[in-house]
């Protein structure tokens, strides 16, 4: 069975809209019957190991050569996630890791000749490699082939920028590996050695399901999860205070298991996530919602710093919520009110024998989720949290209706201001304006119109002018149109650009004077020449990153000054000197220009 949602998912706006076409034909190695049309093949299946449970595919570069990243991603989007629909039929859950290649080279001058030449390529090719993948559901392929592709594409883009001289001459190679993946082991008990250990019992109810006889789990944490949703309420009864156990015994829920009216036709253990779908059809009373609990290796860490600790701050507490991300795997949409809803937790663990996975019973979703100490209200679709159930309650209807959703986090933990060169003050700026006129129009109203358009906005003239790096004007231009049908627009281009050309020379020309002719105190050059080779610690912070300037031969600390008052602003390092660059395209200001 196939696992859609029962919404459709829209496309990514980062990335591209959705095709409009269908796929029928299973993908066997030919061209696939696309809208009426052949789509051609780049991404046939080259190895399959272990008797199909890992399938590989790779770029025929022979016949197929791609100029750009961002192009060739684009090109094989539809194919790459048609491959992966079909894996997730056959496989159910899928691991996926990727790995693009690119070839560069590089540019020098001929000294004889004095013309452009290539000096140097890659050999071996640089390889990019993506973010191992999950695949539990059909509706986040698209999705995870963004992410993908746009994470290989950040990689390529700063591969170059890094001030490498490379350039990209064309894309060599593209490897996807695509695997069964198996996180139903039947084990047991999986809160007492990750970070959900730390999670209030009274949030996450996990059942000891391991069998007095054998010793071994009997695989119905899920089912004995289900069960423990209904049957709390006397459990509080009975146990009161201590109904919060982390290891509640399986003796308490198993007598129980056939008591409660669910319907268990055609589901089999261990419950894999295919089953979601067959036990909501079964039980159309119950809103099932199903979230998975993957421990990655910063929270492995975080788990092994806290075992040694006596007591957990709430700093600590607040670390343990942050790397505990929690996506939706399935979501029951009801055109009605339920009469319960049960949240049940799949942890899942890596272990040396493979995947494992047991279920747990979630008892309070908004406080497993919540960043705050505050009472939060959290929408079990998209994963986040509101300040009150009204703002809960707006925006529900609308995140139902594009079906379920995966939250992504950006890879880096910190973001930084680091566009230097916005820093720096542009050395020629342009300011315009447009006159226009007001032309009377036929004011008859066409059928397939609902507006009357009256009058047309015709420019009629401009006026431009540009100061330099002192306020002082160096050229301006006013211009009236002298005919109706003359384009003032593209007047006003032509002029800009004209001008624009005789400004670049001039930053040119003063950049090369001013590069080496800083104005500077020569005593106070000496000293802090002084300083940054003895001690660069009691010297000011570097002028763009405010970071401590050091002795780093990779990154050496120079003398930053304006190239064109020549004056000496401060120290920084070399890289952030070099981001700093002044922008040969000088900006033009308009006054209420849309």
């Amino acid at each position: 069975n196939k696992r859609p949602s029962d919404e459709p998912t829209p496309s990514p706006k980062r990335w591209r809209e959705e095709p409009d076409m269908t796929i029928k034909h299973p993908y066997k190695g030919i061209p696939i019957q696309v809208g009426g049309g052949l789509i051609k093949r780049y991404l046939p299946l080259t190895r399959s190991l272990y008797t199909g449970l890992i399938n590989v595919y790779e770029l025929n570069v022979k016949n197929n050569e791609f100029k750009d990243a961002f192009q060739f991603f684009e090109t094989i989007f539809s194919e790459l996630e048609f491959i992966l629909n079909q894996e997730l039929d056959e496989k159910k859950c899928l691991k996926i890791s990727s790995e693009l290649k690119c070839h560069f080279y590089k540019t020098s001058v001929d000294p004889v000749t004095m013309q452009m030449i290539v000096s140097d390529r890659t050999n071996p090719d640089p390889v990019f490699r993506g973010v191992t993948q999950s695949v539990y559901r059909s509706d986040s392929i698209r999705t995870i082939v963004n992410s993908l592709a746009w994470k290989m594409c950040n990689s390529v883009a700063a591969y170059i920028n890094k001030k490498s001289g490379w350039i990209l001459d064309f894309v060599s190679g593209f490897e996807i590996s695509v695997g069964r993946f198996q996180p139903i082991g039947g084990t047991g008990f999986k809160t007492r050695n990750n970070l959900l250990k730390y999670v209030s019992p009274a949030t996450v109810l996990s059942i000891d399901n391991t069998d007095p006889m054998t010793g071994r789990p009997d695989q119905n944490c899920f089912s004995l999860s289900i069960l423990a949703s209904k049957i709390l309420p006397s459990l509080k009864a009975q146990y009161k205070e201590h109904v919060n156990r982390f290891q509640e015994k399986r003796s308490t829920h198993i007598n129980e298991l056939n008591k409660h009216g669910f319907n268990w036709d055609g589901l089999s253990t261990p419950i894999d996530m295919s089953q979601f779908s067959t036990f909501s059809k079964n039980n159309p009373d119950v809103d099932l919602h199903v979230f998975v609990y993957e421990e990655e290796d910063a929270a492995k860490q975080l788990y092994s710093d806290l075992l040694s600790k006596p007591t957990r701050t709430a700093k600590d507490k607040l670390q343990i919520k942050k790397k505990s991300a929690i996506p939706s795997i399935h979501f029951t949409l009801q055109t009605r009110f339920p009469s319960s809803e049960i949240d049940i937790l799949l942890i899942l663990e890596e272990t040396e024998q493979g995947w494992t996975g047991h279920y747990a019973l979630i008892r309070n979703f908004n406080a497993l989720i919540s960043l705050t100490t505050n009472k939060s209200y959290c929408c079990k679709n998209c994963v986040n949290c509101f300040t009150s159930e009204d703002r809960l309650n707006e925006h529900r209807p609308n995140c139902l209706a594009l079906g379920m959703q995966q939250v992504t986090m950006p890879e880096d933990k910190t973001y930084s201001f680091n566009k230097y060169g916005r820093m720096v003050k542009a050395p020629f700026r342009y300011f315009g304006d447009f006159e226009s006129l007001l032309r009377s129009k036929n004011a008859r109203l066409p059928e397939s119109e609902r507006q009357l358009h009256l009058a047309e906005h015709t420019p009629s003239g401009y006026a431009w002018i540009c100061l330099d790096w002192n306020n002082t004007i160096v050229s301006y231009k006013v211009h009236r149109a002298k005919r109706d049908d003359e384009n003032v627009v593209a007047r006003f281009f032509e002029d800009i650009f004209e001008d624009q050309e005789i400004r670049q020379e001039e930053i040119e020309s003063i950049q090369k004077e001013a590069k080496y002719n800083m104005k500077i105190n020569p005593q106070l050059k000496k000293r802090l020449t002084h300083l940054i080779e003895n001690d660069p610690d009691s010297l000011d912070p570097c002028y763009f990153c405010k970071k401590k300037l050091q002795v780093n031969p990779k990154d050496k600390t120079i003398f930053h000054h304006d190239h064109f008052s020549r004056q000496f602003l401060g120290l920084a390092h070399d890289s952030c000197n070099i981001d700093a660059r002044i922008r040969r395209v000088p900006p033009v200001y308009f006054h209420g220009l849309r």
